[in-house]
Order: C-alpha cells, then structure tokens, then sequence
C-alpha cells in the first residue's frame, strides 16, 4: 500500500522526475517538458530533468540553462554531507561521462546522453593501434580523450578501467589526447599530449611531472577550499576536468593551442564549517585563461578586490539544513554546480569575482529548490538579497505554459514552490490534481500528477467558457508552508481548426507579506499584505478583487479590505496570537472578462510556537534509532561503512503514501542540529500496516562540526495516509545518543613475564574532536585495566587510571597468570566507550 517505498529516492537537492540506474540515460526532448509540450519558461532557471545512480550511489542531475546551448550538471550527495565526492567529467559528442574518482578502490563510470552526437570519426581506410599511457605514478582508472587536430573529430579510446592507459584506433594524422587521472589521497591530474601518426603505431606517453597546480586562492587565512571544477575546453567546444570537493589539488599540464583554454571554478569557506556549523561567508571565484594551461595556472585574489553581499535564507517553516550551489555562466560551456552547506534560516556574506555572471540554487535538504537567473557584480559592496520569502506558491513565467493547441488545453506549470520575491521553485515532493469544466459539464478531470508534467485536455473546437482548477499539494515534511495550493481560473477561449498555438487568456494573482522574520513567521506586529493581479489576455488589464485569510487551514475565512487601486492592493494584518499558521486567498478579474481565485493553506507562519499534528487515524510506533545502541560516528565520510537505521511502523485504514524521519536536537520547532535521514524503504504488513526503516550515514566532521552536539538527540517522524485524509508529525517519538569517538591504545610486554613480578602497561586515550576532524589526547578521563583469563569471556578490572595532560596511562600489575589485557574507557556525558586492542601476556 505504500506509493513510493522503494521507487523514487529523494534527495538532498529535491527528488528527480525519475531514477535511472542503467550506466547510459538519454534525455526526454525539450530538457524537462513532455514531447510537443509547452517549454520551460524562457524567464527563469529550467527544471532538473534526468539523472543518473553513480557508482558511489550519489546521483548525477543534468539540468538546461536558458539560452545555453550546453546543459549545466551536478552531484547529489546521498545523505547530508559536508558535500558530495570528487569526479573526472568531459562533455562531448552529445555525451556526458562522470567517474568517481579520489577512493581506495576505482570506480566505474556513468555516461549520460544530452543530446545528439554532433560528429563522429568516419571509419578509417588506413588505421594504427596507439596505446595512451601514464608513467612515473601509480595513478588509475583513466577517463582519455583524443581528437584530431584538423577536424576536431573525436575518437574513442578502450580506456583500462581500473589501469593506467588505452588504447585507440587512428589513420594518420595529427592528434592531441587528454588524460585525467587519480589515486586515493593524490592529486588529480588533467594531463595533455600532442602527437602524430604516420605508417605505424605508436605509445604516447603522459608526463606528471610536468604538470602545474590550478588553483585560485585568496588572502583570507581562515578560508579553505570547499569545492572546485577545473576543466579544459578544447576549441571544438569539448569540455574535459574535474569537480568535487575535500580540497584536493588538480594539476594541468601547460600546452598552448589557439582557442582552447583552462578554466577554474573555486568555491571557499571558513575553515571548520561544516552542514550543521555552516561557512558566514562563501567565496565564489572564477578564472578563464585563454590559449590553453599557462605555465603557473594559479591566480590569488584579494577579498577587497571581490564583489561583496549578504543574502538571507530563509526557512520554509522548518529550521533545516541545504545546499547552496552556483556556477560561472559561459555561454560556451556546461554549468558545473558546486555546492557548499546551508541552514534555513541564516545569512551567508557572498564575495565573488567581479564582472562575472554566477547563477545560484538553493536546495532545502530532502525538500525544495528554489533558482535564480545568473547575477553579475561589480567590485564592491552590493545590494543585499533574500531567499525563500513565503509566500512560496505556483507562478507563471513568459511565455506562458497554458495554450491551446486546436482541440487541446495544454498546461505546464512546474514552478510550484516559487518565492514572492520571484525567485523560481520546484518541488519534486508535490502532486497535482486538475479539474476542467464548461457551463457545468465536467470535460476532464486529473488526480496526483507529478508537478514537472503536462497536463492536457481535449475540448471542442467551438469557442466557449471554461473553468480550469488546479491543485497542488506538498508532501514532503520540508514544505510545512503552501502545503496545498488552489487555482481557479474562469476565461473563454475561442475555438480552432488547427491554427497555431495560442496562450491561453488567463487571469493571475499573486500575494507578498511584509514583516515575517526568518523563518517566514510573523510576531506581535501587525504584517503587510500586498496582493498584485496580472493577466495573459492581449490587451487586457487586471485588477484585484479580494483578499482574505485564515487562522485555521481554510476551515474559516475573514476578508480583508481592499479597496478599488487596479492591479495592487495592500492591507495590513494583525496575526492572531494563538495562530500557528496563517492561510491566503485572494480574487482577480481583467477587463476581458477572467476571472482567477487562489487560495494558499499555511502561506506563512504564526506567531504561536510549533507543536506536534495529528489529523485522522494514522499513527506511527515502534520507533527505535540504531537498533537502540550508541552512535559513535566516523570523523569523515566511508562510503563502505553500513548507514545507521530508524525503524517504526505505520498504520492507517486507507494504508501509507509517505513518510520521513528527521533527526534533531533541543527545541523541535527552532532546533540547533538537524540530520534528515533517506527516503524510508517501508514494507506492507497489510493493507492498513507498513513497516519502514530509514537508513542514514553520519560523519562528524561533515555534518556535525561542534562538538557541543555530542549528547541526546530526537526522532521526528512523519507520515500520510494514501487517501489524504491522515496527516502526523511528531516530534519526538524516539531518542539516540551521538557521542565523540574515542580511542585508547595500548603497550604491554611482548615477551615472557615472570610470575609475581610487576610489569608495565600504558596507552594513550584519544577522542574525536568534530571541529577539527582530528584526535585531541583526554586528559583527566578515568581509564580503566581489565584482564581475561584464556578459556572465559569476563574481563576483570585490575586497575583504575586517570589519563594525565597528555592522555597518557600507566599500570603496573603483578603477573599471575596468562591473561588477555586491555585498557577500557567507559562512557560519560557525551563521550562514547571505547576499548584498545587484546594483547596477551605470557606469564611463567
């Protein structure tokens, strides 16, 4: 009974339109919109279209730029993170091919089709084999590139998947080859070579060592790197490099060629940041070198020099944690998104390089996503700019996405979680129901359709009037704001004979509020209610027509004067004190005759404190963090290590549609940590039951960062029936202990005691510092020596030690008989237990 257990993963960037999980994806046409569908908006940022599973299980969203000829990508990290991996990555002949790289054991690669092959190397009449190879490391799993100098026509080299070099078939004639490569815990290296074939084969070989560090730093102490893309765009417009974090180093090797060039994309933040303790400030620095990989491509920027503003993000009525991505707008080249970590609400000081155009995503984690067009800055202080002001609601931008197509109405308005401010938002955890009638006869009607689709309906030829409603309904726990919104359109539209395609004569209606704080809540003072009616009508004009709200989810509505100004009306709005939420609607008409109502439940928050909800039978139980054990998390992030589970049930008559599990810590409604777990894999019982584990991953340094966080933590849990109906979030249905990691060594004899003579054991006892990521010495930590006699499993405590300044402990026992000794710390208040290794002593 459960919808989506199991079929759509949602991530921390939003949910995809799908998953893939074949190695090879080919894109639907029109980037995002159905086939003959209306296109995306031409005024904003595009939806995030198609995607593929990496290897490390990390996806990879390929997402169109407007007016770009060349798609922008990113990587989605699987769970909160500091950031996702590293990747070698080239864009070419319609094909964007992505490789993890940077882990101890290689991966594969996924390649992703976006759009048509462009070219392609005809068959040779004349062709020799040439090996491609590097030497002098140890470096692996390749991603080679070779194109022919003249032509720029590419070929496709055998690559030795977990070796160092390939092998390509070439008629004679003048190459050059790109190879990337890397190793665990080495530098990535963008290595270059030109070579000719002549009447025979031939190995080309790579040279490290000639190779120069990329890289653009400033002169902030405190700065580190975050994340970067280095890549080279070959004069063809191929696009070869890597992306990634963990401030690895990338070296090129310098070559000069006319209309190739080295390009550098830095993104820094405060040393120490992490998901939960995020960067104050990012640095967003861009470096074109043009003729190829200059002999020192390294540049150094002052921060006085940058451009320099402070952007507020708000939350979307949860304190959470996301993801802020830009990348450098080139016209000829394909937008790298690199992320760094956010909490909503927060202001984050912006300092980027000046004269360069940066277009920016926000991602609430596991929820939204809201875009802006690519911002260009000059030197210098600039205006400030604000994220995610609620209202957030459907909006329309030009051209239209409602026309008719002869005998069809067709709609395709994804931008269901839009800001008031006008920045575009996509919510992947939302639905759409579509009702469509005339003089009373329904005509079509749609239920639970995804946001990012089309929606058509077959109508008469015939002009006629037409009364379309469309709702849309949020259902991830992220978006407690705007969770249903409801359009009701009224317009005539005439009818065709298969004339061209014409938008549809809509009214619209928009809403802001003036006031909220941060979190889009309002306090004591009254708010500003602005409402703007606009309209798609050729030669028409708009005016507002009412304004109401609500204090109880639409259940009671009270009107608010508006008086007769046309397209813009304000009010002022004293907030009911005991008003958890307030709800929006408001009236439009044109002077063609459209009319519009639309109505948005929970538009922003009041000013009563969070509280948990419950509506219908549903109910959740049972839940238990790890099995009910201690969380000691890894300092940074393993991959191979097995995810920490929440486990619960689910029950409703009507049977389970969704849920999700947060992790929190202190008050739930403006809580001082937060880790979002997986989407719950949920199997039914029975038709009324699920049961559901929810998989996390933690790593301190990444997402935790303060070690104050140490201590109890909460689970919050929520779900929804599959009627609708039912609705709970709680709170706190569960509790989990995340402590530091410690550790304690130990140095006991190696050889032969005598019996009853003292022998010396010591250790050292370390923990885990979160805000470091090192292993700081405990001093003061009471320690203690314990034996096991061969043939028993009891251990006896022999001694109490406490560790000194430097962590250090010592023990002298007398030998009695053969034992296994070790060193054990117990747990305390936020510090978890740790034990050393056996060592035996042989006693005679």
């Amino acid at each position: 009974m459960l919808r989506h257990a199991g079929i759509r993963r949602r991530t921390a960037y939003g949910a995809l339109i799908g998953t893939f999980a074949a190695s090879a994806v080919v894109l639907a046409p029109g980037w995002g919109q159905a086939a003959g569908g209306p296109s995306a908006p031409a005024g904003q940022a595009p939806v995030p279209s198609a995607g593929a599973t990496l290897a490390t299980g990390e996806r990879l969203e390929v997402v169109p730029r407007r007016g770009k000829s060349a798609p922008g990508f990113r990587v989605v990290p699987k769970s909160q993170g500091e950031q996702p991996g590293r990747y070698a990555y080239s864009v070419m002949d319609g094909k964007l091919q992505v490789q993890p790289v940077g882990l101890r054991k290689p991966a594969r690669s996924t390649t992703v089709g976006i759009g048509s092959p462009t070219r392609s190397a005809p068959a040779p009449r004349a062709a020799y084999s040439v090996k491609i190879q590097l030497t002098g490391t140890d470096h692996f799993g390749p991603i080679i590139q070779v194109w022919n100098r003249k032509t720029w026509v590419s070929h496709e080299v055998d690559e030795e998947q977990f070796g160092s070099s390939g092998k390509v078939s070439l008629p004679p004639g003048d190459y050059i080859t790109v190879g990337m490569y890397n190793n665990w815990q080495q530098p990535d290296h963008i290595l270059t070579k030109t070579f000719t074939v002549k009447d025979r084969g031939l190995t080309v070989t790579f040279d490290p060592a000639l190779a120069k560090e990329a890289a653009i730093t400033a002169d902030d102490p405190s700065a580190r790197r975050a994340s970067a893309a280095v890549s080279l765009r070959m004069p063809n417009g191929d696009i070869v490099g890597f992306l990634g974090g963990w401030g690895n180093k990338v070296y090129a090797t310098p070559f000069s060629l006319p209309g190739a060039s080295l390009r550098v994309h830095e993104v820094l933040v405060k040393e120490g940041s992490a998901a939960n303790t995020p960067s104050p400030y990012r640095y967003d620095l861009y470096r074109n070198f043009p003729g190829g990989v200059p002999a020192s491509p390294r540049a150094q920027v002052r921060t006085a020099d940058l451009a320099r503003t402070v952007t507020t993000l708000r939350a979307a009525g949860d304190d959470t944690t996301g993801w802020f991505s830009s990348y450098p707008s080139v016209s000829d080249s394909s937008g790298v998104y690199l992320p760094t970590p956010v909490r909503f609400p927060s202001t984050v000081t912006e300092y980027a390089t000046p004269g360069q155009a940066f277009g920016r995503m926000l991602s609430y984690d596991g929820g939204p996503t809201v875009t802006a067009e690519p911002r260009t800055l000059p030197q210098g202080a600039g205006p400030a700019e604000t994220f995610g002001a609620a209202p957030f609601a459907v909006r329309s931008f030009p051209p239209s996405g409602a026309v008719r197509r002869a005998d069809k109405l067709e709609v395709y308005e994804p931008w269901a979680f839009t800001d008031s401010l006008g920045h575009a938002g996509s919510d992947y955890d939302s639905v759409q129901d579509f009702l469509l009638t005339s003089r009373g006869t329904k005509l079509a009607e749609t239920k639970d359709l995804e946001t990012p689709k089309v929606w058509s309906a077959t109508v008469p030829r015939a002009q006629a009037p037409y009364e379309l409603t469309q709702t849309v309904r949020h259902t991830g726990r992220p978006t407690r704001l705007s969770t249903r919104q409801t359009t009701e359109w009224g317009f005539v539209s005439d009818g065709y004979g298969g004339g061209p395609t014409d938008e549809l004569p809509l009214a619209d209606v928009d809403v802001r509020v003036d006031g909220l704080d941060a979190r889009n809540a309002a306090g004591a003072s009254p708010v500003t209610v602005e409402a703007l009616a606009t309209t798609r009508g050729l030669g028409a004009t708009a005016s507002v027509t009412g304004l109401e709200y609500s204090a109880d989810d639409g259940a009671t509505w009270t009107a608010l004067p508006v008086a007769d100004t046309g397209g813009r009306a304000t009010a002022e709005l004293s907030v009911p004190q005991n008003a958890r939420y307030v709800s929006l609607r408001v009236s439009g008409k044109d002077s063609q005759g459209s009319t519009v109502r639309r109505t948005v439940v929970r538009a922003f928050v009041g000013p009563a404190p969070a509280a948990d909800e419950t509506v219908g039978s549903i109910r959740i139980t049972n839940v238990v963090v790890n099995n009910g054990r201690v969380i000691a998390p890894v300092m940074y992030d393993d991959p191979n290590r097995e995810p920490y589970t929440v486990r619960y049930t689910v029950s409703d008559p009507a049977g389970v549609a969704n849920t999700g599990v947060i992790l929190h810590r202190s008050d739930p409604g403006r809580p001082d940590a937060v880790i979002r777990t997986w989407t719950p894999a949920c199997t039914p019982v029975d038709a009324t039951t699920s049961t559901c584990e929810a998989p996390f991953q933690l790593n301190a340094r990444g997402q935790l960062g303060r070690n104050d966080l140490a201590g109890e933590w909460k689970a919050a849990v929520w779900a929804r029936s599959l009627d609708g109906r039912s609705f709970t979030d709680r709170s706190d249905l569960a509790t989990a202990q995340i402590l530091r990691e410690t550790r304690v060594t130990i140095t006991a004899p190696t050889v032969a005691v005598t019996k009853g003579k003292a022998f010396a054991v010591s250790g050292i006892a370390g923990i885990a510092d979160w805000s470091t990521g090192r292993w700081n010495a405990l001093p003061g930590k009471a320690v203690q020596l314990e034996f096991r006699r061969p043939g028993t499993s009891a251990y006896t405590i022999a001694a109490h030690v406490t560790a000194d300044a430097t962590g250090t402990v010592k023990a002298a026992p007398k030998a009695a008989y053969d034992a296994n000794w070790r060193w054990l710390l117990p747990r305390t208040p936020g510090v978890g237990a740790a034990a050393s290794p056996v060592v035996f002593v042989d006693v005679r």
